[in-house]
């Protein structure tokens, strides 16, 4: 299986309360466990920014349902391309939401605060560009 990964950025059609961007969460970690995708998303004052690992076609279509959802608008992808290896494989999808104190529970939150994303030398191309932007976006 070719491992495929892409970064995109959107901005929420709304203000998301934190009940409803939960629900979004454990939806997409449930749908993302079943097609084998992993990765991370950030969520801040109406801005998302994702990186989705898998295998290519299933991460692609995936990208494309996300351009279809009325939720987001202003869709861009940053980066797509074939990676080596998963930058989270143990998480089924990191995530960060720095205004939403309530959200410190989801798992993955957490694990992303303690441990952070570092580079590696193993590192794709995503997941350096997605380091690089991390401290402009948040």
């Amino acid at each position: 299986m070719a491992l495929y990964e892409i970064i995109y950025t959107s901005l929420a059609s709304r203000d998301l309360p934190p009940e409803e961007l939960a629900q979004l969460l454990d939806k997409a970690r449930v749908h993302n466990a079943s097609q084998g995708i992993t990765g991370m998303m950030i969520y801040h004052r109406r801005e998302f920014m994702q990186l989705l690992e898998g295998e290519q076609a299933v991460v692609q279509a995936l990208y494309e349902r996300i351009a279809s959802d009325p939720r987001h608008q202003q869709l861009r992808k940053i980066w797509d391309g074939p990676i080596r290896e998963r930058g989270f494989p143990d998480w089924g999808m990191a995530f960060v939401a720095p205004d939403e104190l309530a959200l410190r529970e989801k798992p993955g939150y957490q694990d992303l605060l303690d441990r952070g994303l570092r580079h590696s030398p193993a590192d794709s191309t995503g997941k350096q560009l997605l380091l690089t932007l991390r401290d402009d976006f948040l």
